[in-house]
């Protein structure tokens, strides 16, 4: 069945969603100027074709022009390169899952360090003695602590 470019115009609108009024915002015309098109008045002209076909470039220029072949093209499988935001996101994530590696490592060494806090044995402070030694009787090893006076 062929159809006029009024027709065809027609039917863009309303599988579009749209009405007349926002179509023409949509391509910087006026809804006057689509009003015309639409009711048969007018025939567009080629700037209103050429807005049209690059503010919608999934519309077939062939069927908006002759009213050959389907409304809007084929969509054809595209390989996407990783927008900056996904580049970003797995960057963060990698960053993330490294910082967590982190903080568990740093929980595993403060509850040793807990435990071995645990099993000093303070020794007897000597009057005027500016340090405090602290004996580990488990590992035989003495550890120096600055203490106050």
């Amino acid at each position: 069945m062929e159809t006029t470019i009024s027709q065809r115009f027609e039917a863009l609108i309303k599988a579009l969603k749209m009405n007349n009024n926002s179509f023409a915002n949509s391509i910087g015309k006026t809804s006057t100027m689509i009003k015309f098109i639409v009711d048969g008045k007018s025939k567009p002209g080629f700037d209103l074709l050429e807005q049209v076909l690059i503010t919608y470039p999934n519309v077939n220029s062939d069927w908006l022009l002759r009213g050959e072949g389907e409304m809007f093209k084929e969509t054809e499988k595209v390989v996407v390169e990783p927008t900056l935001w996904q580049t970003l996101k797995e960057s963060y994530e990698s960053r993330i899952e490294e910082l967590q590696l982190s903080l568990s490592d740093a929980r595993y060494t403060i509850s040793i360090q807990k435990q071995m806090l645990g099993k000093l044995k303070p020794v007897p402070r000597r009057p005027g003695a500016g340090k405090v030694i602290y004996f580990f009787p488990d590992l035989l090893e003495e550890k120096i602590m600055a203490a106050e006076a």
